[in-house]
């Protein structure tokens, strides 16, 4: 027997049924007892007008038993116990002990768990990120963007697992490091650049050493910084000798690092992490790995609410993948196409 259930967006899934029809402006964007997919999925995310939809759900079926999704401020408290609980596991398994080592796998299924609501977690590392714990609150985010980049990418639930080992251990080595370069807010010294290039390195021969490890998760930790075109480190290789999941743990760290304020070069607001992301799928990071993740994640922020930097409140209506950070909004007054407002950007976002 089946049931109607109100689902919001992020809790559709593919090959779900829908109970209702949806019109907008006269165009059917949903017509009632269609299945599912993951492209019309996407284009409901793409239109800010349309935040729950109606589903028939067997009564037996799981997802019948529908959790209910967090906001971003409820999962920022969750994660925020993550980070904590990650320290103590860290600390717990620096001696190798392998029943120890079991406490990673129960660690990686509460984060998964929390994973549901994919919407949420980007807009929280995009709005919170690791600002002020550049190790443990940073591998917590790392791993949830891997493990949400690594299903839009189609990865199986093997490689799935092997991803989130990885991600989860590929900042161990910065444990072991002078906590004056972990938490420099200036630039690092030639030296101090040069001590903190060597993370991956530790991490790797930490990982190295558990038994029965499988090499594609220490290799992947090793090479989590190279680059495409040889600019990275440790080992400064190129393109397909960098393993996949390097790729996309690469993607994921950049998201955390630039929404955390703790890039390199000066941002002027959240989108502008996805923007960087962009430049460096030209030539460091995986183009196509770089498209799946921009194209996913610009519809979580259809119709979410804005600050420019004149402090007017606007709804973003409308992201152009080709002038990320410059998107159409709509305000009190109408809409403003910021591509055409040179002195007014994205300063900050408000999300509940």
């Amino acid at each position: 027997m089946q049931k109607k259930k109100v689902l919001s967006i992020d809790e559709l899934h593919p090959g779900m049924i829908s109970a209702m029809d949806i019109k907008l402006e006269g165009q059917t964007l949903l017509s009632k007892g269609f299945i599912i997919t993951e492209p019309i999925i996407n284009k409901l995310k793409g239109n800010y007008i349309i935040g729950k939809v109606s589903v028939l759900l067997d009564e037996d079926s799981d997802e019948a038993v529908i959790f209910k999704e967090k906001t971003v401020k409820e999962l920022e408290t969750t994660f925020t116990e993550f980070s904590s609980n990650l320290e103590n596991i860290f600390d717990n398994i620096s001696s190798l002990e392998v029943p120890k080592i079991a406490e990673v796998k129960n660690f990686l299924e509460k984060i998964q768990e929390e994973l549901k609501s994919t919407g949420v977690v980007v807009k929280n590392i995009m709005l919170y990120g690791s600002t002020n714990d550049p190790i443990y609150r940073h591998t917590v985010n790392v791993t949830a963007i891997s493990f949400i980049l690594g299903k839009w990418l189609g990865f199986d639930v093997q490689d799935l697992a092997l991803l989130t080992y990885a991600a989860i251990f590929h900042d161990f080595g910065k444990m072991r490091m002078d906590k004056d370069i972990l938490n420099n807010e200036g630039t690092l010294t030639p030296e101090q650049y040069e001590t903190y290039k060597t993370h991956p390195t530790i991490s790797y021969h930490f990982i190295e050493q558990i038994p029965c490890i499988n090499p594609l998760i220490s290799r992947s930790i090793l090479m989590h910084h190279e680059m495409l075109d040889g600019s990275g480190y440790p080992l400064q290789v190129k393109e397909d000798k960098i393993p996949s999941f390097a790729k996309v743990i690469a993607i994921a760290d950049l998201f955390d690092t630039v929404s955390s304020n703790r890039y390199s070069k000066e941002i002027t607001g959240p989108l502008d992490a996805l923007n960087i992301i962009k430049e460096k799928s030209l030539r460091e990071l995986d183009s196509t790995y770089c498209n799946t993740f921009l194209n996913h994640v610009v519809n979580y922020f259809m119709g979410e609410t804005v600050l420019l930097n004149d402090k007017r409140s606007c709804k973003i209506i409308q992201i152009q993948m080709d002038d990320l950070t410059n998107p159409l909004v709509l305000d009190d007054e109408g809409f403003l196409d910021l591509k055409k407002e040179k002195d007014l950007y994205v300063e900050k976002l408000v999300m509940s």
